[in-house]
């Protein structure tokens, strides 16, 4: 693929189907512009949180928390495009997301987990829908539902409402892959709730550790601990990424 002037293109192209593509874009699109507009109030809160709190993180206080409650910070098309392929590479048929929002990773999630069910002809699997979500926001998981709805794949996704530390124990395994991309302290919480479904050889990503390797100190110790169940890599660039695999 080339630009207008012959020579490659800056990106990749996307691997979704035109459908998928034009939410996704749209949404896109929608979070630039809005994480533009909040630089400027996102710092002031968050110099105010550490010196009030002592973090930079606004989700320790319930102010903090309700100020980003509607905010839509979609992970970076690159990553989510990496996020397809990493599914479609393992051939996975089970994902969870930890923190879905408006559903603009879980549409990359389930359009690679439906493409790799009909590659080899299979409906669904076990009747159940083949991605999981998680959502603290009701608002937010009923835009995700009308998002994915849109891209023609919420058949293949369900959205669990509420603390993920109560929702998550009690799904079933195996899972194939899992994206880690929520509120710092509930990373570890999340990866811990599922690392006993995780199968062999399942994939963990998960998103700004380079950026806030500080604030995901415990994440990252327990996925780099060279006696816990996980052998590990970061992938530096726009945040960095934590990519994880399962002994």
């Amino acid at each position: 693929m080339t630009d207008s002037s012959g020579q490659p293109a800056a990106h990749a192209p996307s691997p979704l189907d035109p459908r998928a593509r034009a939410v996704v874009d749209r949404l896109h699109d929608r979070s630039r512009r809005q994480t533009r507009s909040a630089v400027v109030p996102m710092l002031t809160r968050a110099v105010a949180s550490r010196v009030r709190l002592g973090t930079w993180d606004l989700t320790q206080s319930a102010s903090g928390k309700q100020w980003l409650a509607d905010k839509l910070v979609a992970l970076d098309p690159s990553k989510a495009a990496l996020c397809y392929q990493l599914c479609r590479a393992i051939d996975a048929r089970r994902v969870v997301e930890a923190g879905t929002s408006y559903g603009v990773s879980t549409i990359y999630l389930s359009a690679a987990v439906r493409d790799n069910l009909a590659a080899d002809g299979t409906a669904e699997t076990a009747g159940e829908p083949a991605v999981i979500g998680t959502e603290h926001e009701p608002a937010k998981a009923a835009a995700a539902r009308a998002n994915l709805a849109d891209a023609g794949l919420l058949d293949h996704v369900v959205i669990l409402e509420g603390d993920l530390r109560r929702t998550l124990p009690d799904i079933d395994g195996p899972i194939d892959f899992m994206l880690v991309d929520i509120w710092i302290p509930m990373a570890l919480p999340a990866l811990q709730a599922v690392a006993p479904k995780l199968r062999p050889g399942a994939l963990v990503l998960c998103d700004n550790v380079v950026a806030g390797r500080r604030q995901y100190a415990d994440y990252l110790g327990y996925v780099r601990d060279p006696d816990g169940p996980f052998t590990s890599v970061t992938i530096p660039g726009r945040g960095g990424l934590e990519l994880s695999r399962r002994k």
